[in-house]
Parts: C-alpha cells; structure tokens; sequence
C-alpha cells in the first residue's frame, strides 16, 4: 500500500514540474531538470532534480526507493488533473482488488502481538493442542465408523489330523473328538479393521504338518458334516510353500470382500448356493488352501467360482492345470454325514 502512494504522489510530481513544457500526460516531453531554490535559515541553495520523463522511468524511481522531490508550485492545469485523477483511480481500484484476493487467498500476514499476560490454567486447558501419534489415531478410529461386511466371518485353527474320523453318525468319544478339533480364534469379524487385527497375528508360516487355518461364515463350522456344508464340496489348491502366505492372503480378501460369494450365486428354487470358507493346510511338501462351497451340484457355480479366483489372482500366483481340483464332501473317505 506504502508503494503504490509513493507512485501516486511520484505521478503528481512528475507531471506538475511539466506543466511549463506541455498539457498533456505526455511526459517524454520532459528533458530538461529541474531546479528547486530552497531555504534554510540564512543558507540558500539550489538542488537540481531530473524528474521522471516516461511512466516506466516513475515505477523505476519507485522501484529504487529514491526520496521524492519537492512539490510543485504551479497549480496543475484542468485537463491535466482530470486525465492524472483517472490514472489515479485506476491504481487505486487495483490496489484494492489486490488486496481483497489476497486476504481470500489467505496470504496476509498474521496478526502479531506482544506483552500480553500469559493463559491461565483453565484457558490452556481449553485451547490444548489437538493429539497427536497414536492418540490421534485412536481419536480417528473412535470418531471413523469402518464399513461392515456384508457377512459376519471367524477365524478357527486346527491341530493336525494323524488319523481320519470314525465313519459314524452315534455319539462316540472319536466322534466328539473330531467334532470338537476345530478352535475359534479370537470374536467375529465384522470389518476390515477386524479382519487385519486377526490376520495379522496368525502366523501361517509357522504351523506344523497337517495344522489348518480356517476362516468361515460366523455359525458355520469348519467340518464336511456341519449341517451348512453336507451337501457342499470345495476347490482344492496346492500351493508351493514359497506362495502359500500370499495366496492365503489374496484368497481370504477374495472371500471377506463377497467376491467368492458372487461368483456361485445362481437363481435357483429349490437350494442356493453359498461360500461357506476358505481353508489353509499344511500338507509334507506343499500347502493346500480350499474354498468350500454350499452345493456341490451347483456345475455353473463351480465354474464361474474357479475363472473368478483365476482372474483375481496376481499373475505370479496363477496355479498350474493339474494342480487344483473340485471334490464335494461327502466323497471323501472319512465323511460321517448324511443326506
């Protein structure tokens, strides 16, 4: 603002020391300087000052900061004025403009103080600063609703299988035993954030011969002969040791995202398909992961089930042809379920 009233004042004091020479905002008429008698006291002497002679040389004499000269004596004749009042005008309705945008731009400076008594306890508490690291990631996560799922799953572990189940349906301690091999790991998974809490503490890798991971549909238990899965089957992937962590992950998010559960539903009367889990085995040289299914007899559900999961999957985890198969559940040997 201090610039552009130094360039006003500049104008009026260029064009007035021409008012002998012309009338006219044309200042490249002005060659000569000009010379100021002034006084001081008993002292007279004489400044001469070359004033301004285009517009472009008065920024530049603004742009250098160099002090004003005198005002003029002469009174500015009326075309004169008329013509320098609209050059002033206009740098003043562009100083104002400027200034708005900059303060909706937010580039003005601050407003600074200074000797002002400090905050008493109560105002600091209430102006604290917001928090920061990890309590700002719990404030977040309080604050942030996850999206749901649009099923509830679980994760169960099961030690490893030496010897199939006895092939019964009557209450035996070797049937009670298998029925009961299968553990819950952890609550229901609700959520993607309950999802990683779980996942992320499972240690695939480390489990030994014949140990399964399993994650479910919440009610259904990993076994052929819970009552969701008699009549369901599953695809069978044997996976490289090297893949197995991997492919586990990409299958599980396959399974938790309904992608598996959209590829098998069919319109159907009389039984609809579901996914019921997905399962991970280890087996002596190699893992085995499982997708279960519902209804084994489901033949276009099986199909469009297997060319999703083979699209879905990174191309570095692609399986071989021979190296995935689809069984239903009760062809198994040690199947004790019924019709």
């Amino acid at each position: 603002m201090s610039e552009t009233a130094r360039l006003i004042d500049m104008l009026k004091v260029s064009n007035a020391q021409r008012i002998p020479y012309a009338q006219s905002l044309d200042l490249s008429l002005l060659e000569d300087p000009v010379v100021v008698s002034t006084k001081t006291g008993n002292n007279h002497y004489q400044v001469i000052y070359q004033a301004p002679g285009t517009f472009s040389e008065a920024l530049q004499f603004i742009a250098d900061r160099k002090p004003l000269p005198p005002p003029p004596n002469a009174p500015l004749g009326k075309d004169l004025q008329t013509r320098l009042n609209f050059v002033i005008a206009t740098l003043n309705k562009h100083t104002v403009n400027t200034i708005a945008k900059a303060k909706m731009a937010g580039r003005l400076p601050a407003l600074s103080t200074s000797d002002l008594p400090t905050a008493s306890p109560t105002e600091a508490s209430a102006t604290a600063s917001p928090a920061r690291g990890s309590a700002m990631l719990n404030s977040i996560f309080k604050s942030v609703r996850v999206p749901e799922f649009k099923y509830r799953w679980q994760f169960w572990a099961e030690k490893g299988q030496q010897q199939p189940p006895p092939k019964t349906t009557s209450t035996t301690a070797g049937a009670e035993e298998y029925a009961n091999r299968p553990k819950p790991l952890g609550e229901q998974i609700v959520s993607v954030k309950d999802f990683y809490q779980h996942f992320n503490n499972i240690p695939v890798e480390s489990l030994k011969l014949r140990d399964s991971i399993h994650l479910f549909h919440l009610g259904v238990k990993p076994l052929w002969e819970d009552p969701r899965n008699t009549r369901g089957g599953a695809w069978y992937f044997r996976i490289s040791k090297e893949q197995a962590a991997q492919f586990w992950h990409e299958i599980c998010l396959l399974a938790v995202g309904d992608v598996l559960q959209g590829a098998v539903e069919t319109k159907r009367a009389s039984f609809n398909d579901d996914i019921c889990g997905v399962s991970y085995s280890v087996r002596w040289n190699a893992v085995q992961v499982a997708i279960w299914t519902r209804d084994a007899d489901n033949e276009v559900g099986k199909e469009k089930l297997l060319q999703t999961i083979l699209e879905k999957l990174s191309a570095e985890l692609q399986p071989k042809k021979d190296s995935y198969w689809y069984k239903a559940h009760k062809e198994h040997k040690g199947f004790a379920g019924g019709e």
